[in-house]
């Protein structure tokens, strides 16, 4: 993997299902729950065609393979959406490893951060509640977006609030759509979860998790993220 050195990256876009939080086996287990209910069956491979899509897009998806016509993608949602929030709020979240303390550096650092999620606001209010206040300074919700991932709008809204060009942003994605969002947006795409994948829908480097990174300050302030041992991005305060 070469080195990257790029002097204009001033604020990072977080997704957050799979990305920050290991909330994925969360929604999938929610999605055998309530097809079995409705009398279809589900397989792993199916819930992986789900992973970073609009929760609406992934509801007509479990309707269409289970052949239930007569429900509607926003009932499905609903019904998803209840059983992982009540669990969150019920139990701490699980955080993909190093990203509490990667978040940590970068508020120090003076570096705003965005969560920009597919998941509804009442899923991220609630997540955001087992988070210190003001951990990141601009959030997208999926239904406060009319296009959701792999367009580009969450994406382009979150740089818009943060008031920073999504040209300047690193966005730190795990799904092949968040990937293809970021990327359309105009942003440097770093893919986590170690998915070689993502490579090729544009991520610029893909790593394991967010515990291989480090944000170094050197004496006159510059910033440099080391995605591995020689891989680096230089940040810019915004």
């Amino acid at each position: 993997m070469s080195d990257t050195t790029t002097s204009t990256l001033a604020a990072a876009l977080w997704d957050f299902d799979g990305t920050l939080a290991d909330t994925e086996p969360l929604w999938i287990a929610a999605e055998f729950d309530l097809i079995g209910k409705l009398g279809g069956t589900w397989s792993e491979e199916e819930a992986e065609q789900l992973v970073g899509n609009s929760l609406l897009d992934s509801g007509s998806y479990i309707l269409n393979a289970i052949g239930r016509v007569d429900l509607s993608p926003a009932w499905v949602v609903d019904q998803l959406l209840t059983a992982v929030v009540d669990h969150i709020r019920q139990h701490p979240i699980v955080w993909r490893p190093g990203a509490i303390e990667l978040l940590e550096s970068l508020s120090e650092a003076g570096v705003p951060c965005a969560l920009v999620s597919a998941s509804y606001r009442v899923l991220l209010d609630a997540a955001l509640s087992q988070l210190p206040e003001a951990t990141f300074q601009v959030t997208v919700a999926g239904d406060e977006v009319s296009r959701g991932k792999p367009h580009p709008e969450p994406y382009l809204k979150g740089a818009q609030i943060v008031g920073v060009a999504p040209e300047r942003c690193i966005v730190f994605e795990d799904s092949i759509s968040g990937v293809q969002a970021g990327v359309a947006a105009g942003a440097l795409v770093i893919g986590i979860g170690g998915n070689e994948a993502l490579r090729e829908v544009g991520a610029a480097h893909v790593i394991r998790d967010f515990a291989d990174v480090t944000l170094v300050q050197s004496a006159d302030s510059t910033l440099e993220l080391r995605l591995t041992s020689d891989c680096r991005v230089s940040l810019a305060h915004a």
